[in-house]
């Protein structure tokens, strides 16, 4: 999936952090990927039903989405269990262009969507219209970015389907097999996963290991094509689809510490491969004295990825609640390191209504290739991206979810989260008149989910 004019990569993994954390259960985790295994009730011959729809808001009319998810997860009473998930998404909105703010208007160029028809879009960044390039003949779209705001392209609009289907099976009394299938499209991106795994019962039944091998390919295809990276923006048709892949492995243990206290810890480790640079994204090359704006270039990332993260999870009775508590370290091979802690507590009010407050922290440093823009007559590095989301921030997320039980095995919720990103708004040493420019791009969402859950036998 996309940054930038598609799908923000970070908010869809924040999405998909938010359907799947209602639908099975799962602990709230950072944005890179950890999944612990689902505290979905496995009862024997069980049928469960899932349905939720997010509703996600961006602060300052940037990105909108509204996602319905279903699932549905079978409990054979031989131990077998059959999972299956749909679901589709719609995205609106703008979302920041890489470019940094200005104290006068910046206009912006690029491939048309529609030749021969002007379209006009509403937003912070101003209008956008289809032109054509003097002496080429080409169509282009232009939209603009007024004095001091952040330059955003807005007007956008996508939509997403994906399914996902899962099997597991006892090859023993101790001893699990699972495996899965996933895809996911939209217009300009694709992504297929296959994934395997093994878990073993040992000391009782008090003890769990796990070990998980994934393996994802991706392809990215915008309808202009792939910029060659630090090549000037244009409205030019670019180079063909590009492609990655992604492996990954997640090694984990879960010991029953006693009979008020759940504890895990999981290592993970996954290397991508192939492109991985956003082909929306640019960055703005400025005067070395005043700081405006000259050109904007495509951005550049490397095109491998190792990460690794150690995940800590706690699930712990205390009277009539229980408490679910992680913690997180990452770091990768772009120089991004990151730490996490979630909590959340359910709390019964009597036997049919609960509420869960729960709060999250997130913290990161910068990757090594993050610059808010680039200085002209300074060679160009190898490496560029002003992404706000791989500069250095941190992240607070608080919320709740209220529960609703009409039967045991039954209930209608809503979750609310709050997600409020801050970072370095004023750089020391930025050029010029971009010392007083606000050069974070930095997001605040609010989210809600509606959901229903129903089991059977």
């Amino acid at each position: 999936m996309q940054l930038n004019r598609k799908r923000p990569r970070r908010i869809s993994l924040a999405l998909g952090l938010l359907t799947a954390n209602l639908l099975s259960a799962t602990a709230a985790l950072a944005a890179e990927g950890d999944t612990p295994p689902s505290d979905v009730a496995n009862e024997l011959g069980m049928t469960r039903i899932d349905a939720a729809v997010l509703f996600y808001q961006e602060a300052g009319g940037r990105v909108k989405a509204t996602e319905p998810v279903i699932s549905g997860t079978l409990n054979a009473t031989n131990g077998d269990i059959l999972t299956a998930k749909f679901t589709s998404d719609i995205l609106t909105g703008a979302t920041p262009n890489g470019a940094a703010p200005w104290s006068g208007t910046q206009t912006f160029t690029t491939p048309a969507h529609s030749p021969g028809k002007t379209v006009s879009v509403t937003g912070s960044s101003g209008n956008s219209t289809l032109v054509t390039i003097p002496g080429t003949g080409v169509i282009a779209r232009q939209y603009t970015a007024a004095a001091h705001a952040l330059p955003v392209d807005s007007g956008f609009k996508d939509q997403r389907f994906a399914g996902d289907i899962g099997y597991s099976t006892l090859w023993d009394p101790d001893t699990r097999l699972s495996g899965g299938l996933s895809a996911s499209t939209e217009r300009d991106y694709s992504a297929y996963t296959v994934n395997a795994g093994i878990s073993r019962d040992l000391n009782h039944k008090n003890t769990t290991v796990s070990l998980g091998l994934n393996f994802e390919y991706d392809l990215s295809k915008p309808f202009f094509g792939t910029p060659s990276p630090l090549t000037v923006m244009s409205a030019d048709a670019k180079g063909g689809n590009a492609q990655k892949t992604v492996m990954g492995l997640v090694a984990g243990v879960t010991q029953v510490l006693n009979r008020y206290w759940l504890t895990q810890l999981s290592y993970s480790i996954g290397e991508s491969a192939g492109y991985q640079t956003d082909p929306y994204r640019i960055l703005s090359v400025v005067d070395p004295v005043t700081g405006g704006p000259l050109k904007y270039l495509y951005e550049s990332r490397p095109r491998n990825r190792l990460r690794q993260s150690l995940y800590w999870g706690n699930k712990i009775a205390l009277g009539p609640t229980y408490v679910d508590a992680s913690a997180r370290v990452y770091q990768d091979s772009w120089g991004v390191k990151s730490v996490t802690a979630a909590i959340a507590d359910r709390i019964p009010l009597g036997s049919w209504l609960y509420v869960e407050p729960q709060a999250r922290y997130y913290k990161q440093t910068a990757a090594n290739f993050f610059t808010n823009y680039l200085v002209s007559g300074q060679t160009l590095p190898s490496f560029a991206s002003s992404d706000s989301r791989l500069s250095d921030f941190h992240a607070i997320t608080y919320g709740g979810k209220v529960g609703l039980k009409f039967t045991p095995t039954s209930e209608i919720y809503v979750q609310g989260e709050h997600y409020k990103q801050s970072g370095n708004n004023h750089p020391a040493g930025a050029i010029g008149d971009l010392a007083t420019e606000n050069l974070f791009s930095g997001v605040s969402a609010t989210s809600v989910i509606v959901g229903f859950t129903f089991g059977f036998y």
